[in-house]
């Protein structure tokens, strides 16, 4: 027997090896998935990082060029996240997915409407739209993510990848109840609206970080193997060059990356204590679990990796549309994730009954 790096609480778990798995429905990551995930990543470096950070200090014609690739990227991952996403609606419409009809004629539906209004959008200039037709988008979004949360959850998983659904369904509702409270205690005049309404915030905010860790926990590296040791290399320098880049940042900003960084993740519960530099460690242990479980052998783990991806780039409790549609995509993942191992065990233990 192979010895392993064993992080996973799914280790308890009768799961057949990764090597004698028969593929299962939602085992595979969807087409132009990782797509998604790469303009994603551009368009949080390119847009939210270096084009808020020194604009002032590029040359017009370069502020132009960057523009120009940076506008590209998120149609980049717009128009692949909704292909992809099209592909995890289909397939939790099928059958196979084994879900109540109930819950398939929920997703498809929330689902299919979503994705037009997001297109037009995408298509239409920014003059057409309307803050209406935001908060629709935002509503059919959260909706969505709920659903495909309680769809993972339907199918009892590994106590890894169930605790990320767990997690996850308290980062959207925290993130959700929060923007009601301030909305609706705002306008009533509550004297106690902020003080609510940052409380949701930050629970939502801890559960969002916490999600990196839960995966962690479903991460399975066989360090003796050459494909293991390149996986343990890289997750490595994903996680110093994060922290490097976060001390970069902070040494060229100064006090702004308070605001900077807020508009970059959403993140500031550590900004009100004036240590916004502490997020270099969740972050760089979400990108270490990230290329780990990208860098698997397994297509489950790796739908779970473009799903640390597209989260970690989104931020926490995003309100654009392109960023919303990331998060209802990764969440997507995860709950196939779910779905895929919990058919996987159930595989295993027919044919141990058989045998």
């Amino acid at each position: 027997m192979s010895e392993v790096i064993d992080s996973s609480l799914a280790a308890v778990a009768p799961i057949a090896p990764i090597e004698s798995a028969r593929p299962v429905p939602l085992g595979a990551v969807p087409p132009l998935t990782w797509m998604a995930a790469l303009g994603c990543a551009a368009d949080l470096i390119i847009n939210r990082i270096l084009l808020r950070t020194w604009a002032d200090g590029l040359s017009r014609e370069a502020f132009l060029h960057l523009d120009r690739w940076g506008a590209f990227s998120r149609n980049l991952a717009v128009v692949s996240g909704l292909v992809a996403l099209s592909f995890c609606l289909s397939a939790y419409g099928s059958r196979k997915s084994e879900l109540p009809l109930s819950a398939r004629i929920g997703i498809m539906g929330f689902g299919w409407a979503l994705i037009p209004i997001v297109v037009m959008m995408t298509f239409l200039p920014l003059a057409w739209m309307r803050v209406e037709l935001v908060l629709v988008i935002a509503g059919l979004a959260h909706a969505l993510i709920l659903l495909l949360i309680l769809a993972g959850i339907h199918w009892r998983s590994t106590k890894a990848i169930s605790s990320t659904l767990a997690l996850l369904l308290v980062a959207y509702l925290s993130g959700i109840v929060s923007l009601i409270v301030s909305l609706v205690g705002g306008r009533a005049l509550w004297e106690h609206t902020e003080r609510l309404a940052f409380a949701f915030r930050w629970s939502g905010e801890l559960a969002y970080l916490a999600v990196p860790i839960a995966v962690g926990f479903a991460v399975r590296i066989p360090w003796r193997e050459a494909r293991g040791k390149l996986t343990l290399v890289f997750s490595m320098i994903a996680a110093v060059g994060v922290a490097a880049g976060m001390v970069v940042w902070r040494n060229s900003v100064g006090g702004d990356l308070t605001n900077l960084f807020y508009g970059a993740f959403r993140l500031d519960f550590l900004a009100e204590q004036n240590a916004v530099g502490w997020y270099a460690v969740p972050l760089s242990i979400g990108w270490a679990v990230a290329v780990a479980a990208t860098l698997s052998k397994d297509p489950t783990l790796r739908q779970l990796g473009a799903a640390l991806v597209l989260l970690l780039c989104t931020g926490y409790a995003p309100r654009t549309p392109s960023a919303l549609i990331m998060s209802v995509l990764a969440v997507a993942l995860i709950s196939r994730a779910a779905v895929a191992t919990a058919l996987r065990r159930r595989a295993a233990e027919g044919d141990t009954t058989e045998r």
